[in-house]
């Protein structure tokens, strides 16, 4: 086995929405737990919406949610870190995102909070399989409640998301990062808690060394998790942002790119 540990993305990775992994990827996760390898996904989805679908598909180990800002055990549920970013920040991040006239959401303890219902919003909501708990005024919301929020989010026509995603990193680049896990989002997140510091963290946690740690993603909300020491490998058809930070390519989504590394590297 090269690599103990294996790190994923999910949606256009792993698998699909709205939630959906082919059996025999399913198989290969299983025959690697069971040799002893540590299997981890790390995806921008909400933890109560990725658990469900690892559950589903009798996958044990770790999820690492809001691109690292939450990273729980799927089966008990238990935390091993939480993060974000501090609310008065999450507040400026909500009212620039609004002000584009799109949906805007913000996670706080595992619940999306959502203003302005739109098809985008609804969309997102039915891939996730988590419905928003709608809201009037999401600054006030944000700022009332107090509480880090592991991700600000805005849902808008995909023409849309590559020139408001670049507006939030002239502005916040410095502390905040803005990608898209799908053509409809940008998200927004805080830069210290990105998916590179969540798989540092599993390396420590777990005490396995770089040289031993594979990632695979797809999207640009991947680039963070390629980006480290580790063998970081993107999809066939992922994103072009994120094949010029990878050491690799595989093959595309269609070919079941997981389960094809599990069996090159690992089983």
């Amino acid at each position: 086995m090269k690599y103990k540990l294996f790190v994923s993305d999910f949606d256009g990775t792993l698998g699909k929405a709205p939630g959906v992994i082919e059996p025999e990827t399913v198989a290969a996760i299983k025959e690697y737990q069971k040799k002893g390898g540590i299997f981890a996904i790390c995806t921008g989805r909400m933890f109560s919406s990725i658990r469900p679908i690892c559950l589903n598909y009798g996958i044990k180990g770790i999820v690492i949610s809001y691109q690292g800002a939450m990273i729980n055990d799927v089966e008990t549920g238990e935390s091993l870190f939480s993060g974000g970013m501090d609310y008065e920040t999450a507040a400026k991040v909500a009212e620039k995102m609004l002000s584009y006239g799109i949906s805007a959401l913000a996670d706080i303890d595992d619940v999306m909070y959502l203003q302005g219902e739109s098809e985008y919003s609804e969309f997102y909501e039915a891939a996730c399989k988590v419905r928003g708990v709608m809201t009037k005024d999401l600054v006030k919301t944000v700022l009332e409640m107090k509480r880090t929020v592991a991700k600000i989010g805005g849902l808008c026509d995909p023409s849309r998301t590559a020139a408001i995603t670049e507006d939030f990193n002239r502005e916040y680049g410095d502390r905040l990062i803005a990608n898209n896990g799908a053509p409809i989002i940008v998200e927004v997140v805080n830069k210290k808690y990105d998916k590179k510091f969540s798989v540092e963290y599993l390396a420590k946690h777990y005490n396995v060394p770089y040289e031993e740690v594979i990632a695979v993603g797809d999207s640009t909300n991947d680039v963070a998790l390629l980006s480290g020491e580790w063998h970081g490998v993107a999809v066939g058809d992922a994103r072009e942002e994120l094949k010029k930070v990878a050491d690799e390519i595989t093959v595309p989504y269609a070919e079941r790119p997981v389960e094809f590394l599990l069996k090159k590297y690992c089983l």
